[in-house]
């Protein structure tokens, strides 16, 4: 909105002082724009007061966006004698469909045929020296995988490639570790480079080991941010920029090929930095022109064995100006927790520990509270008595594949949905 008053020659005398009824909505200025976002349906005044004696005002009416939708179970992969991590998911060379899921505190992989997704079979385990195994990644030719390793008996962490020529049974081609001795958390494969990123827990940088020969990989670059006390967690690539979740140094943006601040593949090039106050920035996803950044607070004492208290929410930044990230709105639920992002389409999925899988609208702009705005249009908790702790979820994240989600569950193992769009009724 914008409300101006001139001089008779043209001259803008200052900027209005903006303001609202109503405790459902709100009016912001921004750069002398009145920026209006409501919460709630309902008429609204907003009003721009210029100088003592000039008031201009609107009437608004918001009505309900109508989306909604709902979360139907297609299948389900049990997994209760051990905690699960993360999943991926991906057609193999065979032409089936799995699902390859970490462990939590322990070190297995579970191969899952997910070909019939009502009708998970479990193909195969393949066990690691390690005592998690938080990540797996899956090359985009299907040949190759990467599992990460933590805790391993030898001190020798790294991560291990797998060979995917029978991909419901993998085997071990090898692993890297000469300089990741100190465990992986996270990883993320640039195929059409044939570079792995790797977050290494030992220099809390990024690692990129070069995996054109997958039996004999070698480390080609690396990047860190100047901070003793850093802390990395995640890295995704994403058109040429790589987001690095850095706790409480909030998210890093390189360039890493995109071309717009000299990086390269091997050679990134810091282009920005977004801090705030909380941290604990725990993963970065971009979609668009936004940049859903999550932060994961677990409580100083917790045990896997029993129910966990996460908290954290999803910061919403625009990156219209990728050098100058502004956080515009937040999804939050209440007295819960966020872990992993996936988007696809006009919709935001997210693992939201123990308040399920959600899923968000978040088509044309996005501005203020997303949670009590509305824009959630899907939940389901991700738990039975079939878990390690029974009916406490800890949906760890989402991947779309096919047209269906597939979940992981820190204590049930694997969940397979779709989403069911609801059309909406006009009067």
């Amino acid at each position: 909105m914008q409300a101006l008053v001139r001089s008779p020659d043209g001259e803008v005398q200052g900027f209005p002082e903006w303001s609202v009824t109503g405790t459902g909505a709100q009016v912001e200025d921004d750069n002398g724009e009145g920026v209006f976002v409501a919460e709630e349906p309902g008429t609204y005044r907003v009003s721009a007061r210029l100088g003592e004696n000039s008031v201009l005002s609107a009437v608004v009416r918001v009505e309900s966006r109508g989306a909604d939708a709902e979360l139907l179970q297609v299948g389900r992969g049990p997994i209760s004698e051990h905690h699960s991590g993360d999943v991926w998911v991906f057609e193999g060379v065979d032409g089936r469909d799995y699902a390859y899921i970490g462990t939590f505190m322990h070190d297995w992989m579970k191969v899952w045929d997910v070909t019939d997704p009502s009708n998970p079979m479990l193909t195969d385990s393949i066990q690691l020296d390690a005592r998690r195994i938080n990540d797996v990644k899956i090359h985009p030719n299907s040949r190759l995988g990467i599992v990460t390793r933590e805790g391993a008996s030898s001190r020798r962490n790294g991560m291990v490639l797998l060979d995917l020529a029978m991909p419901a049974h993998p085997t071990v081609l090898g692993e890297y570790t000469e300089t990741l001795t100190g465990g992986v958390h996270n990883v993320w494969i640039d195929g059409d480079n044939e570079l792995v990123y790797a977050v290494h827990n030992g220099t809390r940088a990024i690692h990129i080991i070069d995996i054109s020969n997958p039996e004999a990989p070698n480390e080609v670059g690396r990047w860190q941010i100047d901070n003793e006390q850093r802390s990395l967690h995640d890295v995704i690539i994403q058109e040429g920029y790589a987001y690095a979740s850095y706790w409480d140094d909030g998210v890093v943006i390189l360039d890493v090929g995109a071309g717009s601040h000299g990086g390269t593949p091997r050679a990134p090039v810091l282009v920005s930095q977004f801090k705030y106050p909380v941290g604990n920035t725990h993963v970065a996803w971009r979609h668009g022109q936004y940049l859903f950044v999550g932060d994961e607070i677990f409580p100083a004492v917790w045990d896997a064995d029993q129910p966990i208290e996460a908290r954290g929410y999803i910061h919403v930044l625009d990156m219209s100006d990728i050098e100058n990230p502004v956080e515009v709105a937040k999804y939050e639920v209440p007295e819960a927790g966020a872990h992993n992002v996936w988007t696809e389409g006009d919709r935001l999925y997210v693992g939201y520990y123990q308040a399920g899988l959600r899923v968000l609208d978040i088509s044309g702009e996005l501005r203020g509270d997303l949670y009590k705005q509305g824009r959630e249009i899907a939940v389901i908790k991700t738990t039975d008595e079939n878990t390690t702790t029974p009916n406490w979820g800890m949906t760890w994240g989402a991947q779309i594949f096919k047209g269906r989600i597939y979940s992981s569950d820190i204590n049930s193992g694997l969940w397979i949905t779709e989403l069911k769009e609801r059309s909406r009724i006009v009067s």
